[in-house]
């Protein structure tokens, strides 16, 4: 098993439009396909308290955004699912055999990817796929994942928990903010350990995979 960390800009993304003019932190926590050609995406929003309403409104103006849903979590922090209805970079991702871990803004429109992923050759498909639409992308770091890593006790107890109460069902049946609230955490905090918990699950699904075969 491998992580893979990838540098792009996502062309026609109301990510890369909104990273590029604001000072805005942007980090997509689920994804998932979209009609045709589209993909929803939760994220959580990281700005200044006085920019916020701004940063949201652009978002809401984006001609690909047909839908977007947001909550408060903490000041400069909104949690938000936001419906795009086009996006083909995006569906690389949903289409290939890879797990997104997250996919996290960064300065001058750009955006990083974290996957996960069982083989090297899934990689350059991905290369090949975004060369194709003649997209610039750069790989950042290409890791191997040990069998090894962990959750915590609290991690993983926080982890089933979210899974038992709906967190990651679609839609959801528990928010993050709920979620944070049981345990007494910080949203964006609750975000990180559900972020690991995740991977955690991932690693597990690639090694019954492989025993398996």
């Amino acid at each position: 098993m491998m992580e893979a960390v990838i540098s792009l800009r996502e062309p026609e993304n109301w990510i890369s439009d909104v990273s590029a003019k604001y000072p805005a932190e942007i980090r997509v926590i689920d994804r998932m396909p979209y009609a045709e050609e589209g993909v929803k995406d939760l994220v959580e929003i990281s700005a200044p308290s006085d920019l916020m309403d701004e940063v949201l409104g652009a978002i809401a103006k984006n001609p690909l955004v047909a839908r977007m849903d947001t909550t408060v979590t903490e000041k400069g922090k909104v949690i938000s699912a936001v419906t795009t209805t086009r996006c083909q970079i995006c569906r690389i991702l949903t289409d290939a055999d890879v797990f997104l871990i997250s996919a996290q803004s960064k300065t001058e429109g750009k955006v990083e990817w974290t996957l996960i992923m069982s083989e090297k050759q899934v990689l350059k498909d991905i290369f090949d796929h975004l060369k194709s639409k003649s997209v610039d992308a750069e790989l950042i770091k290409l890791t191997k994942i040990d069998d090894k890593e962990s959750l915590t006790e609290r991690q993983d107890k926080i982890t089933q928990v979210a899974f038992e109460r709906g967190y990651f069902d679609y839609p959801k049946r528990i928010s993050l903010r709920e979620l944070a609230r049981m345990f007494d955490v910080s949203p964006s905090t609750l975000s990180e350990v559900l972020r690991k918990g995740q991977r955690k699950i991932v690693l597990d699904y690639f090694k019954k995979q492989r025993r398996n075969v």
